[in-house]
């Protein structure tokens, strides 16, 4: 019998900002939790509504109670969670 190999797939984000602007779905001015990870590009959440965007694209929110919350919530807990960081993991040589 062989044995089975399971290969988990789950990068992680390596940089994080914050970016004040207004925000494309809600139109208020807020400010977008921003984070980077490699071959995948920039995740944004707005603070204000929730809406996210995974490297520009906009994403559709889950279909379950206060997703906007949820949304919101999930973003500062891994804001919160991650070292601060520099420019250079955005690849940016300064």
């Amino acid at each position: 019998m062989s044995e089975a190999h399971i290969h988990i797939h789950a990068p992680r984000a390596t940089a994080k900002t914050i970016h004040a602007c207004v925000c494309p779905d809600c139109k208020k001015r807020t400010r977008m939790l921003q984070f980077f990870t490699p071959w995948y590009g920039m995740d944004a959440t707005c603070l204000r509504c929730g809406r996210g965007w995974q490297d520009g694209e906009w994403m559709p929110l889950e279909f379950v109670r206060q997703s906007r919350q949820k949304s919101i919530d999930r973003a500062k807990a891994l804001w919160r969670k991650m070292p601060p960081t520099s420019a250079n993991h955005y690849g940016l040589d300064q």
